[in-house]
C-alpha cells in the first residue's frame, strides 16, 4: 500500500470516527436518578411515576433528589403527574434538587391549617423505621407514624394533645 493510500485510509477512518462521535444518543439514567426511583433508561416509566405517587401520599418513602421532580422542596402528587407526562412522551422537564445528606424525606401531607408538627405519613413499628428521616423524627407508638417530638398541644395534629412527659402526640383521654 502506498503512502498516499495509507494517508487516505487514515483520513477516512478519522472522518468516520468524528461523524460517529457527533451523533447524539440519549444518555441512559441510572436507577435513583431524577424521576427514576425504580427504573433505569432514557427516562421515567409508569412504574417510576406510580412509586412517586405512592411516596407523595405516604405509603412509600423517596429521596427528594429522586422524586421531587419540580424542585419544590416537597413531594406532592404534582411530582407524580409531571413524571407521568414525561413517561408518556410529553415535553416536560424534570429538575430534582441535588442529592445530599439532608434531601431524603417522604411527603408531608396536612389537612389542618392549625397544626405545626411535621408528621410524616410513614407507618412505623419502631424508631429504626424512621431512620431515613432527619434524626429528630421518631416512631410515635400512639399513631404509628414518624414525627418530631412535641412540646405543646399546638404541635400536634387535630384532635391530638401533647404528652409533655413523653413528647408524643396522643389522643386525649375520653370523658364518660
Amino acid at each position: 500500500m502506498s503512502n498516499r493510500s495509507c494517508m487516505r485510509a487514515v483520513a477516512f477512518a478519522f472522518s468516520l470516527f468524528s461523524a460517529v462521535a457527533m451523533i447524539e444518543v440519549p444518555a441512559l439514567a441510572a436507577q435513583g436518578d431524577c424521576s427514576q426511583p425504580v427504573s433505569s433508561g432514557t427516562g421515567p416509566n409508569t412504574s417510576d411515576c406510580s412509586f412517586i405517587l405512592r411516596s407523595a401520599v405516604g405509603s412509600k418513602t423517596c429521596a427528594l433528589c429522586v422524586c421531587d421532580v419540580n424542585s419544590s422542596s416537597s413531594l406532592t402528587t404534582v411530582d407524580a403527574l409531571i413524571c407521568l407526562k414525561k413517561a408518556v412522551g410529553q415535553s416536560v422537564t424534570t429538575n430534582c434538587v441535588p442529592c445530599g445528606p439532608t434531601t431524603t424525606a417522604p411527603s408531608t401531607t396536612s389537612t389542618s391549617t392549625t397544626s405545626t408538627t411535621t408528621t410524616i405519613p410513614v407507618r412505623c413499628d419502631n424508631n429504626s423505621d424512621c431512620g431515613a428521616l432527619p434524626t429528630t423524627f421518631r416512631c410515635n407508638p400512639n399513631t404509628d407514624t414518624c414525627e418530631k417530638p412535641c412540646t405543646k398541644t399546638a404541635d400536634c395534629k387535630d384532635f391530638y394533645e401533647c404528652n409533655t412527659t413523653t413528647g408524643y402526640c396522643q389522643q386525649p383521654a375520653l370523658l364518660y
